[in-house]
C-alpha cells in the first residue's frame, strides 16, 4: 500500500469520524408526546448516591413508587448479604404474562450523567458538554435491531429479560432496562418503555514505543448512531520503509432483525498482511433456533520468529532471526438447531435446548516451510468435517460490582454438555477421527458466591490430544465502611499428548500470571491458580470509580518428560489501584506495582500504568463444534 493511499485514507476516516452529523439525522424522543405524565423518568439534581428525600416523596404514590423501584439503583449501598440483589433478580416481568403489548415507547438517555439504575441524577459540567458531543444510537436502529418483540406479540417473561441482557451485552449500549406499563381502564394491554444509554462511542489510544516508534487507534463503536464498529489502527515508525501502516475493522452487529453480525477485517503492514470477512448468528437467547457462522480470510505473515522450524534446521543456521513466511487460505461454515426438549418439566424446558451442530473448515498454504508427520504440523493443509451434539440449560442473574464498577452485569447459571466427533484429512497425517467433550457448570452458591468449573478434552486417532480444567469463583460482596469487597479466585490445570512441533502451552498474562510475557515460560502441561481481593470504593473522581486491588499469581508449567512440582511455582504478587468509567468505551486501567520473585529475564519488581484484560463470565450456550484449543 502506497503512501499516498495511506494519507487519503487517514483523511476520509477522520472527516468521517469527526464530521458532525447532520442535523435530519438526529431523531426526535417518541416517549416525550406518547407516555402518560405519570410514567414520565424523573429527573432531580441530587447525586446518585444521596437520593433518599426522593425516595420518599416517590414512596408516597403507589405509581411512581413502582417506577422508582424499577429504574433507580443505587448498588454501592446495597446490603452484605445481597437483599437488594435477590429482590432485583426476580423476574420483574412475570406478572404481566400473558398481556398484550398495545405500544412500545424508546427512551434514550444521555450518555454521561444520567443512569438506568438511577436517572435522577442530571449531568454536570463536563458530562454535560461530552455528552452533546455524542449522537445516540437511533431509535429505529433500537427498534430494529435489538428488540425481540412487537408491538401485537403476547407478553412472554423470559424473552423480555433475555431481550434486557442482549441489550446490554451488546458494544454499544451502557445499560438497558425494559419497562412494563399496565393500563387499568384495559387490564389485557400494556404498553412497553425501554430505556438505553449508549456508551461514549469515540476514544483513541495511543501506544508509545518511542518518539520515532508509535501506535495510534481510533475506535468508533456507534459510528454515526448507526450501531456500527469501525476501528482504525495507525502504525508510525520513522526507521522502517514504509512508515505508516494501517489497519481496519468495520462491523455491523445485529443485521435488520436477523441478529446476524457482519465483520470485515483489513491490515496492511510490513510483515502481515490480511484480508477477512465474517459472519456469525449465535443463540443469544434460549428461544433461538438456528445459529451458524461464515469466515473467509486470506493471510500473508513474514514475521521473525524460530520456533516453527525444526531442530535440524535451526542447527544448520548460524545467522538468527530466522524469517518464515507463509501465506494462507482459510474458510470456516457452521450451522446449528437448537431443539425443545418435551419430556422436561415447564420450567426446565423453557431453558434447556437440545442442540445438534456441522462444520466445515479448510485451511491451504500456498507458503510455508517443509511439513512431515513430525515437522511443522502446525502449518499443514487440512480439511476438517466436524459434527457436534450437546444439551444446554442457561439462565441469568442480575448483580453488580463484579468485573464492572456499577451497571447491570448479567451472571450466567445452568449447565452444559456437548460431544463433538469428526474426521481430518491433511498432508502430514493422512485421514485421522477426532472426538471430545466439553462440561461445564455454573451455580451461586447461596449466600457463599458464585463457582464456575469447566472440563475440555478431545483427541486423534494418532495420539494427538488435549486436556483442559477451569474453574472460577468469587465470593458474595462483602459491607465495609466505606467500600464494597469481594474476592476472586481462578484455577486453570491443561495438559497435552503428542502435540504439534512448535505448539506449547504459556503462562503469560491471561494463562497464568497477569502482567508478563516471556518466551520462556512454556512446556506441555500446567497449572496456574490466582487470587484476587477488590475493594470498590465510593470514591468517583470526575466519573472515575477507584478500586484498590491486592493480587497473588502461582503457576507451574514443565516440558512432558518432567513431573509438574519439581520447582517452586513462578509467582507475581501485586498491589494497585482500578479507574473505570463505565459509561466510556476503553478498557479499565490500573496503576500496579507487582513483584516477581522467581521469573527469567523479567525484573523483580514492576511498575505498571496500563489498561486491564476484560473479564466476562463464561455463558452456557453452543455454538460451532470446535477442537479443543491448546494454550
Amino acid at each position: 500500500m502506497s503512501l499516498s493511499e495511506i494519507v487519503a485514507l487517514v483523511t476520509m476516516t477522520f472527516w468521517l469520524l469527526f464530521a458532525p452529523i447532520s442535523a435530519h439525522a438526529q431523531q426526535k424522543d417518541s416517549t416525550q408526546a406518547f407516555i402518560p405524565e405519570d410514567y414520565q423518568v424523573k429527573k432531580n439534581k441530587e447525586d446518585s448516591l444521596l437520593y433518599s428525600n426522593l425516595k420518599k416523596r416517590f414512596s408516597k404514590n403507589r405509581v411512581l413508587n413502582e417506577i422508582y423501584h424499577a429504574l433507580f439503583k443505587d448498588v454501592y449501598n446495597q446490603n452484605s448479604a445481597g437483599q437488594e440483589v435477590v429482590k432485583i433478580d426476580e423476574n420483574p416481568f412475570q406478572e404481566y404474562e400473558g398481556r398484550v403489548v398495545r405500544k412500545i415507547y424508546v427512551k434514550t438517555l444521555r450518555v454521561f450523567g444520567e443512569s438506568v439504575n438511577d436517572t435522577a441524577r442530571k449531568a454536570q459540567g463536563f458530562e454535560k458538554f461530552f455528552s452533546a458531543l455524542h449522537t445516540n444510537t437511533r431509535e429505529s436502529i433500537i427498534r430494529k435491531s435489538f428488540l425481540l418483540f412487537h408491538t401485537g406479540d403476547i407478553i412472554d417473561a423470559d424473552r423480555l429479560r433475555d431481550n434486557e441482557r442482549v441489550m446490554r451485552n451488546s458494544t454499544i449500549l451502557h445499560d438497558a432496562r425494559i419497562l412494563v406499563v399496565p393500563d387499568e381502564q384495559y387490564p389485557n394491554l400494556v404498553d412497553l418503555l425501554v430505556i438505553t444509554q449508549d456508551i461514549w462511542s469515540l476514544i483513541p489510544d495511543v501506544n508509545f514505543g518511542g518518539f520515532d516508534r508509535y501506535d495510534l487507534s481510533i475506535n468508533q463503536v456507534n459510528f454515526r448512531g448507526l450501531g456500527h464498529s469501525w476501528r482504525n489502527t495507525f502504525y508510525i515508525n520513522q526507521k522502517e520503509s514504509p512508515k505508516l501502516e494501517y489497519a481496519t475493522t468495520y462491523t455491523i452487529p445485529y443485521i435488520g432483525r436477523s441478529f446476524i453480525t457482519g465483520q470485515l477485517d483489513l491490515s496492511f503492514r510490513r510483515q502481515t498482511n490480511r484480508y477477512a470477512l465474517r459472519f456469525f448468528r449465535p443463540f443469544l437467547t434460549p428461544e433461538m433456533k438456528m445459529a451458524g457462522g461464515f469466515e473467509m480470510s486470506h493471510d500473508r505473515d513474514l514475521r521473525v520468529t524460530t520456533r516453527g522450524y525444526d531442530a535440524r534446521t535451526l542447527m544448520q543456521n548460524d545467522t538468527l532471526p530466522l524469517y518464515f513466511p507463509t501465506v494462507r487460505n482459510y474458510v470456516d461454515f457452521w450451522l446449528a438447531r437448537s431443539y425443545k426438549l418435551p419430556f422436561l418439566s415447564p420450567e426446565n424446558q423453557a431453558r434447556t435446548r437440545f442442540i445438534v451442530g456441522l462444520r466445515f473448515t479448510s485451511i491451504n498454504y500456498t507458503q510455508r516451510p517443509v511439513v512431515t508427520a513430525d515437522t511443522n504440523q502446525l502449518f499443514r493443509n487440512q480439511e476438517q468435517y466436524l459434527v457436534g451434539i450437546g444439551f444446554s440449560n442457561r439462565r441469568y442473574k442480575r448483580d453488580f460490582l463484579i468485573y464492572g464498577f456499577g451497571i447491570t452485569e448479567d451472571v450466567p447459571y445452568g449447565y452444559l454438555a456437548t460431544f463433538v466427533a469428526g474426521k481430518e484429512y491433511s498432508d502430514a497425517f493422512g485421514s485421522r477421527f477426532y472426538s471430545g467433550i466439553k462440561l461445564a457448570r455454573g451455580q451461586y452458591l447461596n449466600n457463599s458466591g458464585y463457582l464456575y468449573a469447566l472440563l475440555n478434552a478431545g483427541a486423534y486417532t494418532n495420539g494427538t490430544a488435549g486436556v483442559s480444567i477451569e474453574s472460577n469463583y468469587f465470593s458474595r460482596l462483602y459491607t465495609l465502611p466505606k467500600a464494597k469487597l469481594r474476592h476472586f479466585i481462578n484455577l486453570k490445570y491443561a495438559f497435552g499428548v503428542q502435540r504439534y512441533t512448535g505448539e506449547y502451552l504459556n503462562i503469560n498474562g491471561e494463562n497464568g500470571i497477569l502482567g508478563i510475557n516471556s518466551d520462556q515460560l512454556w512446556g506441555s502441561k500446567k497449572l496456574a491458580l490466582g487470587y484476587q481481593a477488590v475493594w470498590f470504593s465510593k470514591v468517583n473522581f470526575v466519573g472515575f470509580r477507584l478500586a484498590p486491588f491486592f493480587q497473588l499469581d502461582m503457576a507451574f508449567v514443565t516440558p512432558r518428560n518432567q513431573f509438574l512440582f519439581t520447582k517452586y511455582p513462578y509467582t507475581g504478587i501485586g498491589l494497585g489501584v482500578r479507574l473505570r468509567n463505565e459509561n466510556l468505551t476503553f478498557n479499565t486501567f490500573q496503576l500496579k506495582f507487582t513483584y516477581f520473585p522467581n521469573l527469567p529475564n523479567i525484573g523483580v519488581l514492576n511498575a505498571s500504568f496500563s489498561d486491564t484484560y476484560n473479564y466476562r463470565l463464561k455463558d452456557f450456550d453452543i455454538s460451532a463444534p470446535e477442537i479443543v484449543p491448546f494454550r
